[in-house]
């Protein structure tokens, strides 16, 4: 006899089917997805309070806000603090069909990569909010404008992708900084290809970056240097979400912070 049994997952481009369990935190997500459809919720609307949302699944709250992270990072869910959660897009949860296909290797590297942008990117974000002169600002807004119009005829962009992060690390005015981007250039320009051909698959991700982005240079451009930390920083982990979501880790980890406190 013949046994079927339900499983997430797809081909990698290696040939291997990989198989996914699912997380607790995912089959919130999918609860919170059938609870906007069973109420007829609409983009812009307020969902329950977390409190309120956590009796209603029966989860704890880290649960739950780890659910909306995710949310958040793929750009259907808003948190404002203070305010609610609210949603920016729907239907809410984007199919994954495409990402699948991505070796696991290639997004194990990238978390690797992920580790050692977030070791030096978050404070470069802080001291070129204090350093930053009239041309460094205009220099990390042309790689913006670039990036942002390749995106729009359909490119990938990774080459201005990489020099928006790398005139940031210059405008800290410490060549320390900048040097590992200098010495590194070539691998960290696949990197950023690679993490900007998962996004291909998701506009509304590129959305997200692009906002993401926005956020940095406004913060340094305004010489706010905690907000630019905090940007960089979201940035960042929002990037390492998406690759998780690809790899399946067994257990998320927690998000790591600025000065204790959660970045998001």
């Amino acid at each position: 006899m013949v046994r079927h049994f339900a499983v997430q997952g797809g081909l990698s481009l290696a040939g291997k089917f990989v198989v996914h369990k699912k997380k607790l935190y995912e089959e919130v997500m999918e609860q919170i997805s059938k609870l906007i459809e069973s109420r007829n919720y609409e983009t812009g609307d307020r969902l329950p309070s977390l409190q309120e949302l956590s009796e209603m699944f029966g989860v704890g709250k880290p649960t739950l806000r780890e659910a909306l992270s995710v949310l958040g990072a793929t750009g259907a869910l808003e948190i404002r603090h203070g305010s609610g959660i609210f949603i920016k897009r729907l239907p809410l949860n984007p199919r994954y069909d495409l990402l699948a296909q991505l070796p696991e290797v290639e997004s194990q590297q990238l978390l690797h990569w992920l580790e050692f942008r977030r070791a030096i990117e978050v404070e470069a974000a802080g001291l070129a909010a204090r350093r930053r002169s009239e041309e460094d600002v205009a220099a990390i807004e042309e790689a913006q404008k670039r990036l942002e119009e390749e995106v729009n005829r359909g490119g990938i962009g990774a080459e201005w992708d990489y020099q928006f992060h790398y005139r940031i690390a210059l405008a800290t005015h410490n060549p320390i900084f900048a040097q590992p981007a200098a010495t590194t250039s070539y691998i960290l320009r696949q990197y950023f290809e690679l993490s900007l051909r998962q996004s291909m698959a998701m506009p509304w991700r590129r959305e997200v970056v692009k906002t993401e982005h926005n956020q940095i240079l406004e913060s340094i451009k305004r010489g706010k240097a905690r907000e630019a930390r905090r940007a960089m920083l979201e940035h960042i982990n929002n990037v390492e979400i998406k690759v998780k979501l690809l790899v399946g880790p067994d257990s998320p980890e927690e998000k790591p912070t600025v000065d204790g406190k959660d970045a998001s």
